[in-house]
């Protein structure tokens, strides 16, 4: 049996209570804990449960599923854990009960805090930036990021630090979106995303930052519906052997020496 006791200590000083639950936080963004007015978060506690499932099984949905089966491959008896930019902090339910699920974000919602704060697994959440993060050198030893690098600004800068916080041969999980797919050729640019790469592309800026491949591959097929109909994006978990009708990019690196 896996077994994942390591807590990772979050150099912040600053706290905040959501319910049961304790989280870290850089004072420099304290205001980005994001707030719900007592009727929005009825509203998000009655509708989440079915939102969930329709995004888990149509939306986008298949890459939490994909990174979550990467998570349970390469965990081991000694690994610790560390998601970057963690959103609605779905990928603990791929970890043992007795793991601690590390995690922070630039930005955090009231309402998914507490939501964590009724959970029974171990949660370790801190409000901090992936350019400056506050952990000492060396300390993890799986750190996971899902969709999150083709949002950062200052991109060389936040993958010096992943792979500083990195464990020597430590393994580093990433999935990013195809910004060149048939989707967003229909669809138009994401307005969110800063960096753009093809899957080539992204796999040889990574191991030019100290990293190598150990595995990749493409998923993701975009069902075409007007955005009359409705605004959200609907994908299947299929793979397609053009680079161009695939949705989403999916990679495991391992440190480098």
């Amino acid at each position: 049996m896996i077994s994942m006791r390591n807590r990772l200590k979050f150099k912040l000083s600053k706290t905040k209570n959501f319910g049961a639950l304790r989280v870290l936080y850089d004072k420099r963004l304290a205001e980005n804990f994001r707030k719900d007015s007592g009727l929005i978060y009825v509203v998000k506690s009655i509708g989440w449960p079915f939102l969930s499932l329709r995004n888990y099984w149509l939306v986008d949905g298949f890459i939490e599923r994909e990174i979550g089966k990467l998570i349970k491959k390469y965990l081991n008896r000694d690994s610790v854990f560390l998601e970057v930019g963690c959103g609605d902090m779905g990928l603990k339910r791929y970890l043992p009960k007795d793991a601690y699920y590390n995690a922070f974000d630039i930005s955090l919602s009231e309402f998914f805090l507490m939501k964590a704060s009724r959970d029974r697994k171990r949660i370790n959440i801190a409000l901090c930036s992936a350019e400056e993060i506050p952990l000492a050198s060396n300390t993890a030893s799986l750190i996971v990021s899902t969709e999150v690098l083709e949002h950062i600004r200052n991109i060389d800068k936040a993958m010096k630090e992943i792979r500083r916080v990195l464990k020597k041969d430590g393994f580093f999980i990433v999935s990013i979106p195809n910004n060149y797919c048939h989707k967003y050729r229909i669809k138009g640019p994401h307005e969110d995303h800063i960096n753009n790469w093809t899957f080539e592309g992204f796999r040889k800026y990574v191991e030019s930052a100290g990293f190598k491949t150990v595995e990749s591959f493409m998923r993701g097929y975009w069902i075409p519906i007007s955005p009359w109909l409705t605004p959200t994006s609907y994908q299947l978990p299929i793979a397609s052997k053009k680079e161009y009708f695939n949705t989403n990019f999916f990679y495991v690196f391992q440190k480098s020496a």
